[in-house]
């Protein structure tokens, strides 16, 4: 049996990651979003390797640790909040150029070509010590990911907004589980 690799994209505050914890209490094996991880701890030494400080130190290292969730996948599903061209999505939405490697890896290191991505909801969005982002900028963010991906190669299928359990079914509906 081989890897799939399955994305879960989408802005900051969209139900990715209550959508993977679900997925999770499912029995699937899911990759969670390490980038609040990183936040946290460069925060707690005091450093400048955050996403609205020093992106490119930030994005650096976010895609090592997703190269390294993609090379970890085991045999057969796995679910990924949000994946190494991510990473390059947001070094478009501000505009900075991308490193040449980087865009090398989201080429050498594809992932199912369909890709789920959760839309901004309103209703749903928090900020908090992580999570800086306005929801107009979320919005921006939205329609970058989604013309990053398809540069990419990827299809998007847009989950609705729906209960935790109904969106859950409907991702597995579309991968006919």
């Amino acid at each position: 049996m081989k890897q799939n690799r399955i994305v879960l994209t989408g802005g900051p505050g969209t139900g990715k990651t209550s959508i993977v914890n679900a997925l999770k209490t499912k029995g699937h094996f899911c990759f969670e979003e390490i980038s609040r991880e990183i936040i946290q701890e460069e925060m707690e030494k005091g450093s400048d390797v955050l996403p609205w400080d020093n992106l490119d130190a930030f994005s650096e290292r976010v895609i090592s640790g997703r190269l390294k969730q993609y090379e970890s996948a085991p045999e057969g599903i796995s679910f990924y909040d949000r994946s190494i061209v991510d990473s390059i999505a947001y070094l478009h939405l501000d505009e900075l150029p991308v490193n040449t490697d980087w865009h090398q890896l989201a080429l050498s290191h594809q992932y199912n070509k369909v890709v789920f991505i959760t839309p901004p909801w309103k209703e749903i969005y928090e900020t908090d010590n992580e999570r800086k982002e306005s929801f107009n900028k979320l919005i921006d963010l939205h329609e970058i990911l989604w013309h990053t991906y398809e540069e990419y190669g990827y299809r998007l299928v847009e989950v609705p907004r729906m209960t935790i359990e109904e969106r859950v079914n409907f991702i597995e509906n579309q991968l006919n589980f």
